[in-house]
């Protein structure tokens, strides 16, 4: 049999160049890589090194087996992850998003059902998504268009509408509204991972952003700092802090969404589930 160990070793000494290079990064002997090696040509019959005093270097077969053992090992992953992830269904829903707002939305319906499931989310785009939820990795997913296939249920989620998220004493503060173009010349907070608002904020050309990665760390900069982000209802009503801010909606046509949740029709009840 096989040993998969030895073909990551294998894969490691291709990307080394080396075997001394690629035990230092296995964080074992060079001695102990050669019989592992040694052991691997062994248990495949074949070649994989052109060996010389001073060199050692991949056959053609040994290059191509790298090539499988990297599948190989890939599926092996893809394997455990289904697994864990069917054993996981009975008591968690699987979803795919493409928008962060959307996350909450989904747990803000969970709890309004007193539902105990959990939930787990990721973030793709729309032909992802589609492509996943046939795939069955999701139990749904939440796009900002009906999905139209012959095996998928959809039906209207909510909406969201962008707004600018201002301290009090801010100019903007006062407006009952405001577009886009207001947008212009400002400095911004702004959270990454945007999922389809992602274009409408790279329009925004004239605006000087301050991307955080971290969503602890963002909520701190909102509550420590005078500059404008955005929000939505969707993430206003999660606020722990909903009285720090004016919120102030922007009216351009594409500053609001429609989102529309999907499963396969033989997970009819997650859809009326969640809806």
């Amino acid at each position: 049999m096989i040993n998969l160990q030895h073909l990551e070793q294998l894969i490691t000494v291709a990307k080394e160049g080396t075997l001394s290079g690629a035990a230092e990064v296995l964080l074992i002997s060079q001695p102990s890589l050669t019989r592992n090696m040694r052991q691997l040509e062994d248990d495949l019959g074949i070649q994989l090194f052109q060996r010389s005093k001073n060199k050692l270097s991949l056959t053609a077969t040994g290059e191509y087996t790298v090539q499988q053992a990297e599948a190989l090992l890939n599926y092996e992953q893809q394997f455990l992850r289904n697994i864990q992830r069917f054993s996981l269904q009975a008591t968690t829903l699987f979803g795919g998003i493409s928008a962060p707002g959307v996350e909450w939305e989904v747990r803000n319906r969970l709890a309004e059902h007193d539902s105990e499931q959990e939930v787990l989310v990721e973030l793709h785009d729309n032909d992802s998504l589609l492509e996943a939820l046939l795939d069955q990795k999701f139990q749904f997913i939440v796009t900002d268009f009906p999905i139209e296939h012959e095996d998928v249920l959809t039906t209207g989620f909510f909406k969201e509408q962008l707004y600018i998220s201002v301290p009090p004493a801010h100019p903007y503060a006062m407006r009952e509204e405001i577009t886009l173009d207001d947008l212009s010349n400002l400095t911004m907070l702004l959270r990454s991972d945007l999922g389809i608002w992602q274009p409408l904020v790279d329009q925004l050309s004239q605006t000087k952003f301050i991307v955080q990665t971290d969503w602890d760390a963002f909520n701190e900069l909102i509550s420590a700092s005078a500059l404008p982000s955005f929000s939505t209802n969707i993430t206003q009503a999660a606020s722990e802090n909903p009285n720090q801010r004016v919120h102030v909606p922007i009216i351009d046509e594409q500053a609001t969404k429609t989102f529309y949740i999907s499963t396969l029709k033989k997970n009819k009840s997650v859809l009326m589930q969640l809806t």
